[in-house]
């Protein structure tokens, strides 16, 4: 009886040595990445008469790391298409 409880407080020392490795190694890898610095843009003139031109302007914003996020039509009495761009990026 004395084995087995000698192989489980190996076995519970082994997981806890295991267990803080893991905290310390996750730890040290998230204060090295830095805090994400995240930019929005909002563009009212892109050219909605020409589908292709539209293409190619997103394509564009999007090389440069912008994603589409959203698309604001405006309302009823005015509407105005805004495309709003987000970017995210390390500091």
């Amino acid at each position: 009886m004395a084995n087995l409880s000698y192989r489980w407080i190996t076995h519970l020392t082994f997981f806890l040595v295991m267990l803080v490795a893991a905290f310390l190694l996750l730890r040290h890898v998230s204060l090295a990445q830095g805090t994400l610095r995240v930019e929005y843009r909002v563009v009212d003139s892109l050219p909605l008469d020409n589908n292709a031109k539209l293409e190619a302007q997103l394509n564009e914003y999007g090389q440069g790391g912008w994603e589409l996020v959203l698309v604001d039509i405006g309302n009823v009495t005015a509407p105005a298409r805004r495309f709003i761009l987000k970017r995210v990026t390390l500091p």
